[in-house]
């Protein structure tokens, strides 16, 4: 997929917003002082400039970003090695509209979690809030919304019928689960039973659960079912795999920063921009049904509030 075209789309509106003189707020104004800071704003960008210039204070070093090598269509290679994906097009739009540089690193999730906690990187996407993670972490606002399903080999999703997570223990089930991924209240407490946690294998990557999925050596993956079809056309798989309708969980997720690192200043102004891309076609195309809705109120020039 190629990368959205965000960022032409609306940098100097963003401008605007961050620096508090909101559209709307423009509407307050007679024409001719309207005029004026426009024509002033177009010939020499200063508002602009000295925005920049308070966001390359707060991050004058690259921030260290840990994104996944393959969680297909999120954040994965392309064949000749770039790292590429929706998440990370809107990683690299969000930070080059506050003038941020970024360095992008593969890493598994359970490392980068220990990573981030101790400031050796600065930040993470697709993170859901947890107790254990508010601890040591910075939240912007959400971005998308993330799922997870039960993941079973063609054909087999019909031999159970779950409707409830402990009947996985009812099934004699052991299902896979990508090392310290968070996929909802329901399962953590699951995996964290006396009984559950018998029934849950910890994997390391979304490659590493396919293969154990295809070769039987567990039964099911609980995972994001658009990771897993995706990467596993990738590994030649397409249609070895079918999602079971049971809805493990589904909420927003989002950028998380280390606190040791990074300033909130420097998240309030990531979640400006987060909203700020939200709010564009190109957004809702590039993820589609897991797009976040513009909250109908009343002025689409209206900041979002999440």
């Amino acid at each position: 997929m190629p990368p959205a075209p965000y960022l032409q789309i609306f940098r100097s509106r963003f401008w605007l917003l961050f620096a508090g003189i909101h559209r709307s707020s423009l509407k307050m104004c007679g024409k001719c002082l309207c005029a004026l800071f426009l024509c002033l704003v177009s010939v020499a960008p200063v508002a602009p400039s000295a925005a920049a210039a308070t966001q390359n204070a707060l991050c004058s070093e690259p921030l260290r970003v840990r994104v996944s090598g393959d969680y297909f269509p999120f954040s994965h290679r392309a064949p000749g090695g770039k790292l590429i994906g929706t998440d990370v097009e809107l990683v690299r739009t969000v930070f080059d509209l506050i003038d941020c540089p970024i360095e992008l690193e593969i890493m598994p999730f359970k490392r980068a979690i220990v990573e981030l906690s101790q400031g050796n990187i600065d930040m993470v996407p697709f993170a859901s809030i947890t107790e254990h993670r508010s601890k040591f972490a910075h939240y912007s606002a959400p971005y998308r919304n993330e799922l997870a399903r039960l993941i079973f080999r063609k054909g087999e999703a019909e031999n159970h019928p779950i409707s409830d997570i402990n009947h996985i223990i009812d099934h004699q089930l052991v299902v896979g689960h990508e090392r310290s991924s968070y996929r909802g209240r329901l399962f953590d407490s699951f995996m964290r039973s006396n009984t559950g946690q018998q029934h849950v294998y910890h994997t390391t990557t979304t490659t590493e659960g396919i293969r154990m999925l295809e070769t039987g050596r567990i039964d099911a993956l609980v995972e994001m079912p658009s990771a897993v079809m995706g990467v596993a056309n990738r590994m030649g798989l397409e249609g070895a795999f079918e999602v079971h309708p049971f809805p493990v969980w589904e909420e927003p997720v989002h950028f998380m920063f280390s606190q040791q690192t990074v300033p909130t200043q420097l998240v309030d102004a990531v979640s400006a921009a987060i909203r700020e891309v939200r709010r564009t076609e190109d957004y809702k195309v590039a993820f589609g049904h897991l797009a976040l809705p513009v909250p109908d109120t009343g002025d689409p020039s209206a900041p979002l509030m999440d």
